[in-house]
């Protein structure tokens, strides 16, 4: 029995640091799958909580070595969004802060929550960045004519290279 035990917390030792060290893994589904997966619960209720407060659109980023922080809301307008003056987004990034996470751009975009500049990656065009996406979304809107750019993780999460 002490034996299992002992097997059980080593295989959770190792898990935890497979899971911290996942920033510094090779560009792969897998990469993406697991921090999706590990944050998958703030960036849902950070989507609710940009919903609740009126927004179509936030930026925030943490200058934690200023003790600043730069954030940016977008309300729905015509013909494009409106910009909010000194927008309140605690109640957004509060609970994303907690991760340890230092910024968030969030954007609904044709029925789905779009996480903006989420990674980078290096393919034979150069240097892009991608989106991780919740809801349905459809390639057409996002992607260059020709291209195949989305790519299905689990549930309704997709990762968008383009």
């Amino acid at each position: 029995m002490k034996t299992l035990l002992l097997y059980i917390s080593l295989l959770s030792v190792i898990f935890i640091l497979l899971l911290k060290s996942m920033y510094y893994w090779p560009e792969s589904k897998i990469k993406h799958f697991a921090f999706v997966f590990t944050y998958s619960d703030q960036f849902v209720e950070a989507m609710r909580a940009t919903e609740d407060a009126g927004y179509v659109s936030i930026q925030w980023h943490d200058k934690s070595h200023q003790r600043d922080e730069s954030s940016m809301a977008w309300e729905a307008g015509e013909p494009k969004y409106k910009k909010v003056v000194k927008p309140d987004l605690s109640k957004i990034i509060g609970p994303y802060k907690e991760t340890g996470l230092q910024s968030l751009w969030l954007q609904y975009y044709q029925g789905a929550w779009l996480i903006r500049k989420a990674f980078s990656y290096k393919d034979e065009n150069g240097t892009g960045e991608g989106i991780y996406a919740f809801g349905i979304v459809n390639p057409k809107d996002v992607c260059l004519p020709n291209t195949q750019c989305v790519e299905h993780l689990f549930g309704q999460w997709h990762v968008i290279k383009n």
